[in-house]
């Protein structure tokens, strides 16, 4: 239906009805919710109990689906959920750098390679995590990460290193991750994001993210990062980030994350999302993959 106002302006309205999809006509809204203060858990004695799910890459590693060269999968040992490699080198267990007695997960990512697979998988060496249990999953995440001088040079172009993907409810279309650790120019950048609405419409993309700064690429050395995330797209959900030790993003009652059925799921290796870089490789290493779910 099209009315004409007085001014020649036409407004239009679609209503798009089938028998199995329905797009929401509501406008995102931002979080209206009356906030109370947040009780914070101890991230100590989180992180002094027994992982929920713990990965050191001392066997290998190996995924329970997968795209793209997965000949390096150790076959009867714990498997992640997904993976997503851009060749059969892409993800290979190595000798620690600064530890011959130690095992670790090294990811690499080679320029104009992975062409025999699809557009998506040809930008990732990339493993993924089970899904959360809602979109108001709290958790704890740790991990150890290695950024090579020699394979993690300088890049004017993007890679994310760490991300937390969403699954969207059915007729949905894929959003961007609700939050992401990026590397650009030897900066780690952390952006997150939300939409209250039942179903994301498709060509929306506008999110309301926010970006912290997590400090430079440091070369050559072991940097742990601790995540506490408490998802909620309306406002009460909670995002916190040490750096070896140092309390570096601290906000509360914040929305984060999309409104949907399954909750968020981890993602970490390299994702070149623009499929490009100013140089021929980058790679990476990860270990000791920890999650504490907060009950």
């Amino acid at each position: 239906m099209i009315l004409k106002l007085n001014r020649g302006l036409l407004v239009v309205f679609i209503l798009v009805t089938t028998s199995s999809c329905y797009y929401s006509a509501q406008k995102p809204h931002f979080q209206t919710k009356r906030m109370v203060p947040v009780k914070l858990i101890d991230i100590d004695r989180v992180m002094s109990t027994t992982p929920d799910w713990a990965y050191d890459f001392e066997q290998g590693w190996n995924s329970e689906y997968g795209k793209g060269g997965l000949r390096n999968k150790t076959s009867k040992i714990k498997s992640w959920r997904y993976a997503q490699m851009q060749s059969d080198d892409s993800g290979i267990t190595i000798l620690d750098p600064k530890n011959n007695r130690n095992h670790v997960m090294r990811f690499l990512w080679r320029k104009n390679k992975g062409k025999e697979f699809d557009a998506n998988t040809q930008k990732k060496a990339h493993l993924y995590g089970n899904f959360g249990k809602d979109n108001k999953q709290e958790e704890v995440w740790s991990f150890n990460i290695f950024f090579p001088s020699i394979g993690m040079e300088k890049d004017n172009k993007s890679e994310i290193i760490i991300q937390w993907h969403a699954q969207p409810d059915q007729y949905e279309v894929t959003r961007n991750p609700p939050l992401a650790l990026d590397n650009r120019n030897d900066q780690l950048t952390l952006t997150w994001l939300y939409d209250q609405r039942d179903i994301t419409p498709p060509g929306f993309d506008s999110w309301y993210s926010q970006t912290a700064d997590l400090g430079e690429t440091t070369k050559d050395q072991w940097i742990n990062f601790v995540f506490h995330i408490k998802w909620d797209p309306y406002g009460a959900g909670v995002l916190r980030v040490w750096r070896d030790g140092q309390l570096k993003v601290e906000r509360q009652n914040i929305a984060m994350g999309f409104n949907d059925e399954i909750g968020a799921y981890l993602g970490f290796g390299i994702y070149k999302f623009e499929n490009d870089s100013q140089h021929k490789q980058r790679s990476i290493l990860f270990d000791e993959v920890k999650q504490w779910l907060v009950k």
